[in-house]
């Protein structure tokens, strides 16, 4: 069987979690290609495991931590133009390719394509219900934005064979037109949590000792992280801690931070849900695929989304509400208060018990097989 990814390019998240799907679709047999742009395709060819294409970029657009919806609008006054571009360079690459099956990921000019090219489509996503007009009140241009998306993402959606939501039950509004064809499947993960080692023998794999205080800190691949991971920088001295790993995406310099026996740096790791567990805190943005990953593994964390990034503020508010996270605003952080919630954290013996509660919901999920399931059956 030949299967088509085309994931959302901005940021990796999109793109690693159909890494982690294209694995057990692999397992299975099948062939598995891919076509992205940004982030996402730089990643994709820096692993070089995937035969990947390029389709044209699509930007965000905000100041040093934050997302501005209406700069981004302004700045996309060729969208249309480029979503035609891209639907023809996707048909381009359908035709090469001739898989049996299409699965997109947030990207949704492809259920269009794949609907012209009598090609079974299968979209991934964690948002269906935009809002984020209510970071915008007085705007009513803003306002009339949403309502245009919504409508579009419906019309969009409904082309679809099914919607896969890489998420536990409940954990989205899904409109009431489109409840009949989605599907909540659990986490896309790279690693099944049941199969990593445990946390001494992680540690001594990658050589820390057993009682090192460790905390990790994760950006993505977009420059929204940047001033995330400065903050943390400018805390490290006060940080209670052993070591502090910094991991970066594709897209993110970080010169600026010098290495030393405390601040260890990577760029983006394969294994990372394996660091992730090795660690005792995690400090990230509000990525779904990696809020994720730290309530499946059952790590608490400080999460700190994009501000008035609708969809990373739902996200830092659903983990947050399993009670295992601290939710901080960028711009309400500095070196000392960042350094007092992780210390606070590090100490903080009862938030263990409810982060075993977690980790039992997410456990009953497999959502790479769930998925692969969904997907084979569709394409034969």
């Amino acid at each position: 069987m030949k299967i088509l990814m085309i994931p959302c390019g901005i940021g990796i998240g999109h793109t690693s979690r159909c890494i982690a799907l294209a694995q057990e679709l692999q397992k299975r047999g099948a062939e598995v290609v891919f076509a992205s742009y940004g982030s996402g395709y730089k990643m994709l060819k820096t692993q070089g495991k995937y035969k990947t294409a390029k389709l044209p970029d699509i930007k965000f657009y905000g100041d040093d931590g934050g997302f501005n919806i209406k700069h981004t609008a302004k700045k996309s006054v060729d969208m249309p133009f480029t979503f035609l571009k891209s639907i023809y360079q996707e048909s381009k690459i359908i035709k090469k390719f001739k898989p049996d099956i299409i699965v997109a990921d947030a990207h949704y000019s492809v259920p269009i394509t794949a609907k012209i090219l009598g090609i079974p489509c299968i979209l991934v996503t964690n948002e269906l219900a935009l809002n984020f007009s209510n970071l915008y009140l007085e705007e009513k241009t803003v306002q009339y934005l949403e309502n245009g998306l919504k409508k579009f993402i419906t019309d969009v959606v409904k082309k679809c064979d099914v919607v896969l939501i890489p998420d536990i039950e409940k954990s989205i509004e899904v409109p009431s037109k489109l409840r009949e064809t989605t599907i909540f499947t659990g986490p896309f993960l790279k690693q099944n949590i049941n199969e990593i080692m445990d946390k001494n023998k992680l540690r001594t794999k990658m050589e820390f000792k057993d009682d090192d205080r460790i905390v990790l800190v994760t950006v993505g691949g977009s420059d929204f992280g940047k001033r995330l991971l400065r903050c943390v920088y400018e805390a490290s001295e006060k940080i209670e801690c052993d070591k502090l790993i910094m991991i970066t995406g594709p897209q993110i310099d970080s010169n600026f931070i010098p290495t030393s026996d405390k601040i260890i740096k990577k760029e983006f790791l394969e294994n990372i849900m394996e660091w992730m567990k090795l660690s005792d805190l995690i400090i990230s943005l509000a990525g779904h695929t990696t809020t994720m990953e730290i309530a499946s593994l059952g790590i608490p964390s400080i999460i700190v989304p994009i501000e008035n990034h609708s969809e990373q503020l739902k996200n830092a508010s659903t983990i947050e509400s399993y009670g295992i996270s601290y939710v901080r605003q960028i711009n309400q952080i500095n070196s000392y208060s960042l350094a007092d919630d992780i210390n606070r954290i590090l100490e903080d013996q009862d938030l263990m018990k409810k982060i075993e509660i977690i980790k039992k919901e997410f456990l009953k999920y497999i959502g790479t097989q769930k998925a692969a399931d969904i997907i084979f059956k569709i394409a034969e």
